[in-house]
């Protein structure tokens, strides 16, 4: 891929200095990705009991040769499960202990994983999605999904846990899944749950999500939510805002902004946005 030079001008109030906060804009073709420079309030939704940390291989784009990797941890409470990117959180914890100058002039060191954070509240059966899609903040809630299981033959030992296999189609993806009996909590990453076990392996047919347990640990520490302005919207809105993001940052972030771009070739030559739009693989098809 080409180098791009972005000149980007921001036209929002919110992104400068306020007080000691300042929030950093960036720009890759995957789209816009802001930073605080000031860890944000927070409120704590339950105490963990253990957290078990997972490998995505993730194929986002279906152009590129290897898939996405990242590294993602689910937090299990009594009541209250929280899934994110750990990546994404260290990279945010280093973005706030440099100089936002010095940001600025390495941006390639600062990449973090998906965006995505998802709260499963078990006792009051709803799931909560936060995502930050340009520079909007967004969630929604919906009941805690059925993926419709269907229990199979087979056993598979992952970290030294005997686990049991399962099959469903979820939103459009056909899935295996792995289940320990032995850790007897009903969850799992991202969106799974349901089954009498933690989910620590499942994948789709399609080679699209892979997702895999490499690590249980006991641990006991609060389970957070940051508080935002969050623009609250439901699923079937986020999904087509996604989609758009995904697939035409540029034009997502322009028209959905106050945001002006010019985008150049490294020798200076004009980039026609068009050129910049890509592919993409959601987890949820419908």
């Amino acid at each position: 891929m080409k180098k791009l030079l972005v000149t980007l001008v921001v036209l929002a109030a919110s992104v400068c200095a306020v007080q000691a906060q300042q929030t950093l804009v960036t720009y890759t073709p995957d789209g816009v990705k802001t930073y605080d420079t000031v860890e944000p309030p927070s409120e704590v939704l339950d105490t963990t009991r253990f957290v078990v940390s997972y490998r995505m291989l993730y194929q986002q784009r279906p152009e590129n040769e290897h898939p996405m990797e990242d590294l993602l941890l689910l937090e299990v409470g009594r009541n209250m499960t929280k899934f994110y990117s750990y990546k994404t959180w260290q990279t945010d914890s280093l973005v706030r202990a440099t100089p936002p100058e010095q940001v600025m002039a390495n941006l390639g060191s600062f990449h973090g994983g998906v965006q995505d954070v998802l709260f499963r509240d078990q006792s009051a059966g709803r799931l909560t999605h936060t995502d930050q899609i340009g520079m909007d903040h967004l969630l929604y809630t919906e009941p805690l999904p059925d993926c419709g299981w269907e229990l199979a033959d087979g056993e598979r030992t992952i970290l030294g846990y005997v686990c049991r296999r399962a099959a469903c189609t979820f939103r459009g993806r056909s899935y295996e899944a792995w289940y320990a009996p032995e850790i007897a909590v009903s969850c799992g990453p991202w969106k799974f749950g349901g089954l009498p076990g933690l989910i620590l392996a499942i994948r789709d047919d399609a080679g699209v999500l892979d997702l895999e347990a490499t690590g249980v640990e006991q641990r006991v520490e609060p389970i957070r939510m940051t508080d935002r302005n969050y623009l609250k919207t439901n699923r079937k809105k986020y999904l087509d805002l996604k989609q758009k993001a995904m697939t035409d940052p540029v034009g997502y972030l322009t028209g959905n902004s106050n945001v002006r771009m010019t985008i150049k070739n490294e020798d200076g030559s004009p980039v026609n946005p068009g050129d910049l739009l890509r592919g993409y693989n959601p987890i949820e098809l419908e």
